[in-house]
């Protein structure tokens, strides 16, 4: 009688650890899967930014987006602030463009497509 309390309450413990450890495993997939990305259009703001050979270098603040250019003259500012660009500074070799919190996913978005 003794033993089958003994089997009963190890059986318990090992389908304990085992959900324990399926559900922490499924938890870490599952943040690794929801990935968030930006609500923009990445290839329209490529087109807009003179295409992915206009762009040397994307980097971001809070919310600021700032893109390195080979050329300026390629940049359609009309269609960049159609895409929700609240305001854009155009520097010697940079342009700068405020998406406010989308901006650091939108960094990450172009990175990739670059």
């Amino acid at each position: 009688m003794e033993i089958e309390y003994v089997l009963i309450f190890i059986g318990v413990i090992l389908a304990l650890l085992l959900l324990y450890f399926g559900f922490t495993r499924l938890i870490k997939n599952k943040e690794l899967n929801n990935k968030v990305m930006s609500t923009i259009d990445i290839n329209a703001l490529l087109t807009a930014l003179g295409g992915r050979d206009n762009l040397t270098d994307v980097k971001s603040s809070p919310s600021k987006l700032t893109v390195a250019l080979k050329n300026h003259d390629l940049v359609k500012v009309e269609d960049i602030q159609k895409l929700g660009a609240s305001g854009i500074v155009e520097g010697k070799e940079n342009l700068s463009m405020i998406f406010g919190k989308q901006s650091s996913l939108i960094a990450e978005d172009l990175k990739r497509y670059l």
